[in-house]
């Protein structure tokens, strides 16, 4: 019998899934982060570029994380959730260990594609399961909380990785945060269960059976709202990645700072922006939302408006103390995009069409912002660094091919392309603003 003092299963539950959730989203940021503080240890021992390191944190991993995100997606809205997450994580798991037997950088960019597959089912199932298991007004909350674990993944990627490849080697450092996956996959299958679809919905509008992918693209294309706000999605998370993927090795050469300390730095930076930036984002819409549902598209658009700036002057410091604080301002602002997002489209779509939808705003994110930020700010480095240094072939055998070793004007070169490269990139935080104004204008209209 239950006392006062004893918690309700009903009450119990759910915050176990959350919890559970944030762990899934721990594991996979951790895989996903720290290719980019082992950055320099890789870059070294295989001998590649930055545009090439580009490729590999970005469109490498993120063409197939967002094409096979719809079809998973699909499998999503009409199967088992759990299940699907449970395989996901193991996948990306054990691709994960895998990826520190890589011989060359072919074979590194193969297995980081596995890793992009396992995760592609994590963020729509998370999504899918958060619109089922809380009431429309506490999901972007909710969803807010989950996002911590993607904080807790980037402060232990960056720290964690960074120690790693320094203290023990970056091939030992992909199994060692690699095979604790298998046990969160595990627990994911024998203690979640799958929640009744639609169970805080008005049920009579909504039929059991999953409508087909082009009734969801239908509504899609209907929702002005809900395409504005994919495009603010995908040039906020451009910049993001852009930005926040080459930090380690900007930090090297900007600062001369050791792995293990660009990765504290990334580490710090990264998850104290993305938890109170997420924070602020999902508590702030639903909040605000309450008395004006256009607040999910102007409250990101505000901040990510004011976030380019702010990076600027921080990537044009000579002091990384004064530098630092102001990236991560730039960054709080920047990570109050996700919660609002990702709710507000939920709340555009009925509970069988949620985990394709998200599909769809997870394809525009990740192939726009993870798969191209990283490229551009990569290979804008490399064709500045080139230029600073002088002839291009010069700097590639100089500077890449023999890591750097022949030349001190490779430092000066690398750290002055890399510096011009990220600055480029924030630039196109100037339409994510404007796209998410844009959905300001029908949102009231497409929200169901």
């Amino acid at each position: 019998m239950e006392t006062p003092d004893t918690p309700s299963p009903k009450r119990a539950y759910p915050t176990w899934l959350v919890i559970l959730l944030i762990l899934v989203s721990t594991s996979s940021f951790i895989d996903r982060v720290i290719v980019a503080t082992l950055g320099p240890s890789i870059k070294a021992d295989l001998g590649i570029s930055d545009g090439q390191f580009g490729l590999l944190t970005g469109l490498g991993f993120a063409l197939l994380y967002a094409t096979f995100g719809v079809p998973l997606a699909r499998l999503a809205d009409r199967g088992n959730r759990v299940s699907l997450m449970a395989i996901a994580t193991a996948v990306w798991s054990l691709m994960t260990a895998a990826s520190g037997m890589a011989a060359n950088f072919v074979q590194l960019l193969l297995l980081r594609v596995g890793v992009g597959v396992g995760e592609a089912a994590a963020s729509p199932c998370t999504v899918s399961l958060i619109g089922d298991s809380f009431p429309r007004e506490k999901r972007a909350s909710a969803l807010a909380i989950v996002a911590l674990g993607s904080s807790l993944g980037s402060l232990v990627g960056g720290f964690g990785g960074g120690w790693l490849g320094e203290h023990v080697g970056w091939r030992e450092a992909f199994v060692i945060v690699g095979l604790p996956g298998l046990l969160l996959a595990a627990l994911i299958h024998f203690t979640l269960k799958e929640p009744p679809r639609g169970q805080f919905e008005a049920g009579a509008r909504f039929g059991p059976e999953t409508p087909p992918f082009s009734a969801v693209l239908k509504k899609i294309v209907s929702c002005r709202a809900f395409l504005f706000m994919s495009l603010g999605c995908a040039m906020t998370s451009f910049v993001n990645f852009g930005v926040l993927m080459f930090l380690p090795i900007y930090l090297g050469r900007a600062f001369a700072m050791s792995m293990t300390e660009a990765g504290l730095i990334f580490g710090i930076v990264t998850s104290v922006s993305n938890a109170i930036g997420t924070l602020i984002g999902g508590y702030g819409a639903d909040w605000a939302g309450r008395r004006d549902i256009r607040w999910y598209a102007w409250l990101p658009g505000i901040c990510v408006l004011i976030t380019a700036p702010l990076y600027i002057i921080g990537l044009m410091q000579d002091d990384w103390l004064i530098a630092m604080p102001i990236i991560t301002c730039a960054a709080v602002f920047v990570f109050t995009f996700y919660a609002p997002t990702f709710a507000a489209t939920q709340n555009m779509v009925q509970p069988r069409m949620r985990a394709s939808a998200s599909a769809v705003l997870i394809f525009f994110q990740n192939v726009v912002g993870m798969g191209l930020g990283p490229l551009f700010v990569g290979m804008m480095s490399d064709f500045l660094a080139a230029r600073r240094y002088g002839d291009g072939r010069s700097y590639q055998a100089d500077c890449v091919d023999q890591a750097g070793a022949l030349a001190h004007g490779c430092d000066l070169a690398a750290t002055s392309g890399i510096q011009t490269a990220m600055i480029s990139c924030v630039l196109f935080l100037s339409l994510a603003s404007l796209s998410y104004f844009m959905a300001a204008r029908t949102i009231r209209r497409d929200f169901i």
